[in-house]
Formats: C-alpha cells, sequence, structure tokens
C-alpha cells in the first residue's frame, strides 16, 4: 500500500523527465552516431547515455521501494539493494523505530525477525512529531499500517508447515 502523494508525483516527473531526456538523445545523437564521431563527441555521448541510465534506474528502484511477499517468502526491496527473507528464516514480525544509521527516527518501521536477527523493511508508519524521518518508501497512515502488518502476519502463518491451520 502506497497511497498517491507528492512524492508519487515527484517520482513520476522524475522519471518522465529522465525517460524524456533519454529519448531526446537517442534521437538526436542517433544519426551522428551513424556518420560517424570524434573521440570527444563519442566520450560525451557515453557520458550522457551513463548518466541517463543512473537516473532512470535510481528513478525505478526509489518507486519499488517496499516490502514484498510472495510464495518463497519476503522482498525486502530499498533503493540500493534487495534481500529476499524465506518464510522458513522469517521468525514474526515487530513494530519499532525506523533508523538512518544507528540513529533512531521518529516514524515507527516493520521490522522482520530472522534466525539471523532482526532486518528493518522500508514501510513506514507516518508521525507527527518533530525529528529525524527516513524519506525512502511507504510512508503509511496507522491504519493501512497496522492492515499491512496484519497481512503480512497472516501470510506468515500460512506459509509454515500445515499452512497455519490449528487442528483442535
Amino acid at each position: 500500500m502506497h497511497p498517491w502523494g507528492l512524492w508519487q508525483a515527484f517520482f513520476g516527473a522524475f522519471v518522465l523527465v529522465g525517460a524524456t531526456a533519454a529519448a531526446v538523445l537517442v534521437v538526436a545523437v542517433g544519426p551522428a552516431v551513424a556518420r560517424g564521431v570524434d573521440g570527444a563527441t563519442g566520450a560525451g555521448i557515453v557520458v550522457a547515455v551513463a548518466f541517463m541510465t543512473v537516473w532512470l534506474t535510481v528513478a525505478i528502484r526509489l518507486r519499488l521501494v517496499g516490502i514484498y511477499r510472495g510464495d518463497r517468502g519476503l522482498l525486502l526491496r530499498h533503493v540500493r539493494r534487495s534481500r529476499l527473507l524465506p518464510w522458513s528464516e522469517v521468525m514474526g514480525f515487530e513494530v519499532r523505530a525506523a533508523r538512518i544509521g544507528s540513529r533512531a527516527t521518529v516514524r515507527d518501521a516493520i521490522w522482520v525477525r530472522t534466525r539471523d536477527g532482526a532486518h528493518e523493511a522500508p514501510v513506514q508508519r507516518r508521525s507527527r512529531l518533530r525529528g529525524w524521518r527516513k524519506n525512502t518508501g511507504p510512508v503509511l497512515s496507522a491504519a493501512d499500517f497496522e492492515l499491512t502488518l496484519a497481512g503480512l502476519r497472516e501470510a506468515h502463518a500460512s506459509a509454515q508447515p500445515g499452512g497455519g491451520v490449528v487442528v483442535r
């Protein structure tokens, strides 16, 4: 869950600008490359293409930050890395302060407890408190945050041997 807001509009504009610049670059440079270019022009083209590649990759990664559940486990997708936590390793979920480095922020985050420690998911609960905030990933209302947490707990129970069914 990631409600529509200012950040989504920003990321959409970020992708649109990057895609437009990449298209203009390809249209403008394509014929010149076909005719042949000198070394300096070729180096400029390589730098421009590399810049646009990084631009679009960052824009797309920013949009995809979140926690994804599947049959194999949970995928914690951050801007620079992703981590797949198999259901067999997931022990449960906690709500703790989101962290920037070693510093706690004013927003709570979902933490996934595993056999080798706890991993912060990039899903946070909105907070009106002043202080440090991490501005990547979904920031949910309290109700949506609790729904997400309940959905993760349900998925975890279903993934356990026996399908999470209790027989009495």
